[in-house]
């Protein structure tokens, strides 16, 4: 138990005063931020922005479509 501690038997994991990772007196509690191999895996696609017809759109869908099978 740390010694300014004075809610939850010393348990600062589960205090309501911890936020982000902090106690009551903005130190650092628990493990830390995220670790390796932690999150969504990258599917190595980027965001492209193309200004088409609404035709040149549908083609661009079914050669997608046809690509990623």
């Amino acid at each position: 138990m740390k010694a300014y501690c004075t809610q939850n038997q010393g348990d600062c994991e589960t205090c309501s005063l911890v936020n982000y990772g902090r106690d009551c007196q903005n130190n650092p509690v628990g493990k830390g931020g995220p670790g390796r191999g932690q999150g969504r895996k990258s599917t190595g696609r980027k965001k492209h922005n193309y200004y088409v017809t609404p035709e040149e759109d549908i083609k661009i869908r079914e050669l997608i479509e046809q690509l990623r099978k």
